[in-house]
């Protein structure tokens, strides 16, 4: 009975309990029993309760010595449920509340939607810029066969190829950032955008006929009006929802 760690009273009333496990280890120091397997009497204990157990079973039985006795008593009855508190896992670790570690937040579907408009309105302002960009240069080389107007032709070309590799630049960074979330690639998109619309500026200005020029009617006539604006006004509602996309990455 001892080594099946059943109680005295009857079989249908006994429970697993930290007392039924103290007075089976008590008995076990008493009589000199090695317990070498798990009783029943410590079924379903964690191993906390089974180390109380322990050690009162042994403090019990080891009696009011003084210190130096006592430890040395506690240290030889040990050897009797040493294997006791080692057949006894520690309890499993507890679950997490959340269950299995969530998955990093998505990014709100709001601010997704900021990213992917200021991606839209970039790319068709860079569809604009390309469209005048070809027109610039059929002029561009048309002037540069004759000859003619020189230093204006040499302006603008500075501005203009500053402008559209700086926008080619600017929008595969904020592609980087729509795809990596990265705050700092906004922010390095944003100042790449304002510093692209005042190239924009210069290039205008470039492209525009001096006053006193006699065919300046006939060279604004060849500007296409209507496409320059719309190349502004998206370039307007890019810087604009860039802004507000980097304020939103933070």
């Amino acid at each position: 009975m001892l080594a099946a760690g059943c109680s005295a009273g009857p079989v249908t009333s006994y429970r697993p309990s930290e007392q039924s496990c103290y007075d089976l280890a008590v008995q076990a120091l008493q009589r000199h029993v090695t317990l070498s397997a798990r009783p029943p009497a410590c079924a379903g204990l964690s191993s906390a309760q089974v180390n109380l157990a322990v050690a009162r079973a042994i403090r019990e039985v080891t009696g009011p010595w003084p210190k130096a006795i006592a430890r040395h008593l506690a240290y030889q009855d040990r050897a009797y449920l040493a294997h006791l508190v080692s057949v006894i896992p520690p309890p499993p670790p507890a679950a997490s509340p959340a269950g299995p570690q969530a998955p990093a937040p998505a990014r709100p579907s709001r601010d997704l939607l900021l990213d992917l408009g200021a991606l839209a309105a970039w790319v068709l302002t860079a569809a604009a810029g390309v469209y005048l960009l070809a027109g610039w240069l059929v002029t561009w080389l048309a002037r540069l066969v004759r000859r003619r107007r020189r230093t204006r032709a040499d302006a603008a070309t500075a501005f203009t190829v500053s402008h559209f590799g700086l926008a080619l630049t600017g929008l595969g960074v904020w592609i980087g950032f729509v795809a990596t979330d990265l705050p700092a690639l906004a922010w390095v998109a944003l100042g790449m955008v304002v510093l692209i619309a005042g190239l924009g500026m210069g290039v205008l200005s470039a492209a525009l006929p001096g006053p006193a020029r006699a065919g300046a009617a006939g060279s604004q006539a060849r500007i296409p009006v209507i496409l320059v604006a719309a190349h502004g006004l998206f370039a307007t509602l890019t810087i604009l929802l860039v802004l507000l996309a980097a304020i939103g990455a933070g």
